[in-house]
């Protein structure tokens, strides 16, 4: 199967068949994604077979995110060398799901990449020390720990985080595989 990942349009992209099994992720897709990219506040992407290019078979979304001084922790403040700026810019990986009849063919894998891919570039043009996610449940927490996300904290909700030095020594590994999927 042919692929490719391109900016949501939502006159041509059927977010209403879309279903990943988790009714957060769903409904962001079916409700939000659209709005939020109209008003600049979140950019989402989606994967697309190139037999049906109407059908979303994953998606991720970035949004730029900044914590303020005081609010990271001081080791993990000083690991990213930000200890005592006003704002530390991160992205936040906000939602990325894959059809349920696919899981388990790589997709979420390869849209993983592709935005950790967009985070960079987006990173060396803005700035951004790290990508951070909040992972929906356990099995969405081990996916992102086996790409060296690490737990920043689980309380009150469960955050994970990957410095974007990580990420700068990872890409060169997986940009081919990106770069087939545009």
């Amino acid at each position: 199967m042919k692929l490719k990942i391109v900016p949501l349009d939502p006159s041509i992209h059927d977010r209403g068949a879309f279903s990943c099994g988790h009714d957060g992720v769903d409904r962001y897709l079916k409700s939000t994604a659209a709005q939020a990219a109209q008003y600049f506040k979140a950019a989402t992407f989606v994967l697309l077979g190139l037999d049906a290019p109407q059908r979303i078979l994953g998606f991720f979304t970035l949004v730029p995110h900044a914590y303020r001084d005081g609010e990271l922790d001081q080791t993990t403040a000083r690991a990213l060398k930000v200890h005592k700026l006003q704002q530390i810019p991160m992205i936040m990986l906000g939602q990325l799901g894959v059809v349920v009849d696919l899981k388990g063919r790589g997709l979420g894998k390869m849209l993983l990449w592709e935005a950790l891919s967009r985070a960079y570039a987006a990173a060396t043009e803005i700035g951004g020390v790290a990508v951070i996610t909040d992972p929906i449940d356990n099995e969405a927490a081990s996916f992102y720990a086996r790409y060296s996300f690490e737990t920043l904290h689980k309380e009150p909700f469960h955050r994970m985080i990957l410095p974007m030095k990580t990420i700068k020594t990872a890409l060169p590994e997986h940009t081919t595989e990106t770069q087939a999927s545009r």
